[in-house]
C-alpha cells in the first residue's frame, strides 16, 4: 500500500517536470529571430507545428496540454517570421522559400532534434512543406502533415484550395487605407476557423483576434502571396521520399480539402487523408479525433527512423 501511494506520489511530482516547456528565440540564417518552444520529452520523437495566416504559436495552446500527444512525442512549435513574437521583416527577400525553410533548420537546430521529426503546418503554414522539400536535402523530416492547408502554393493551385471567403479576406488584411474594413476582415476570419463560431466562447475569439493585430498590412502582404514552386513536392511524392498526410474539416470555411486532395493525390499514392467533423481549426473543434488521426502516420512514419 505504501509503495503505491509512493509511486503515485512521483507520478504526481514528475509529471510537470516531464512535460515542461521550455521557450527560446532562434536565429536564421538570415539574422531573423524566430520565437519557439517545446514541451514534452525530448526523447521522444519530434512533431513540429506551425500556426496559419496571421496567427501565431498560441493557437496550439490548448493542444500543447494533450497527455494523448505528450506521452509519445515532443511538441515543438515556433510563430513563422512575419507573425507573432517572431521578427517582421516586410522585404519581398526576407519571404523567399529558402528562407522558410531556413527558419525550420534553426528550429531544428535549436532544440536539436533529429530526422524523427514530423512537420504539421496548420492552414497556410503547409506551405512550409514544400519550403522544407525544395530547400533541404536530405530531407530532415519523416513526414509531414497538411493540416487544413495546401502542401503547397502557387498560381494555378490557390484557386482549386482556398474558398471564395478567404480569396475575399485575404487582400483585406494589406490595405492602409480603411480601418473600418481591416478590423471587419479580422473579426469574419477568426469567424471562419470554426464550424459553429456561436458555440465558440468569446474568450477564445478575442486570443485569435488579439494575434492578427501585430501583424502589420505590409507584413501580410508578403506572407500571402510569398512564391513557390511544388514541383520538388510533387517529385518527392512520385518517388516515395515523402510520407504526406492530409487532415481536413468537413465544414472547413477558408480551405478546400477536396481541392487538396485532387492536386496531391496522383504524386502521393498513399497519401493518408482524414475528413473529420470540424472546421478550419479542426484542432480546436475536434481535437480528439485530429489527435487520434495524426498519432496514428506519425507512430508510422517515425518508426521507419529509429534507430
Amino acid at each position: 500500500m505504501l509503495s503505491r501511494l509512493f509511486s503515485l506520489f512521483l507520478v504526481a511530482v514528475q509529471w510537470p517536470l516531464i512535460f515542461a516547456t521550455t521557450s527560446k528565440f532562434v536565429k536564421s540564417a538570415d539574422g531573423t529571430m524566430i520565437y519557439a518552444d517545446a514541451t514534452g520529452n525530448p526523447q521522444n520523437p519530434s512533431l513540429v507545428f506551425v500556426h496559419g495566416f496571421a496567427l501565431s504559436g498560441v493557437v496550439f495552446d490548448r493542444l500543447f496540454t494533450n497527455k494523448k500527444l505528450l506521452s509519445s512525442f515532443y511538441l515543438v512549435r515556433y510563430d513563422m517570421r512575419g507573425h507573432g513574437r517572431s521578427d517582421k521583416p516586410a522585404s519581398p527577400d526576407a519571404h523567399t522559400s529558402l528562407r522558410y525553410a531556413e527558419d525550420f533548420v534553426a528550429v531544428s537546430r535549436g532544440f536539436s532534434l533529429t530526422d524523427k521529426t514530423v512537420f504539421i503546418g496548420w492552414s497556410l503554414a503547409a506551405a512550409i512543406i514544400t519550403d522544407i522539400v525544395a530547400n533541404l536535402q536530405p530531407l530532415p523530416i519523416a513526414g509531414a502533415v497538411a493540416l487544413s492547408g495546401s502542401p503547397g502554393i502557387n498560381a494555378d493551385i490557390i484557386p482549386k484550395i482556398a474558398s471564395n471567403t478567404l480569396l475575399t479576406l485575404l487582400p483585406q488584411f494589406n490595405g492602409n487605407d480603411n480601418v473600418t474594413l481591416a478590423l471587419d476582415a479580422r473579426i469574419r476570419f477568426v469567424e471562419a476557423l470554426f464550424k459553429d463560431p456561436s458555440q465558440v466562447p468569446f474568450s477564445l475569439k478575442a486570443e485569435y483576434m488579439g494575434q492578427t493585430v501585430v501583424q502589420f498590412p505590409a507584413v501580410s502582404a508578403q506572407v500571402s502571396v510569398r512564391p513557390q514552386d511544388p514541383n520538388k513536392t510533387f517529385a518527392a511524392g512520385d518517388s516515395g521520399a515523402l510520407k504526406l498526410q492530409l487532415i481536413s474539416g468537413t465544414s472547413d470555411a477558408q480551405v478546400i480539402g477536396q481541392g487538396v486532395v485532387d492536386v496531391f493525390k496522383p504524386h502521393f499514392k498513399d497519401m493518408v487523408v482524414n475528413f473529420l467533423p470540424g472546421g478550419h481549426a479542426i484542432f480546436e473543434d475536434n481535437q480528439d479525433g485530429m489527435v487520434d488521426a495524426l498519432t496514428k502516420f506519425a507512430t508510422s512514419v517515425t518508426k521507419r527512423h529509429r534507430h
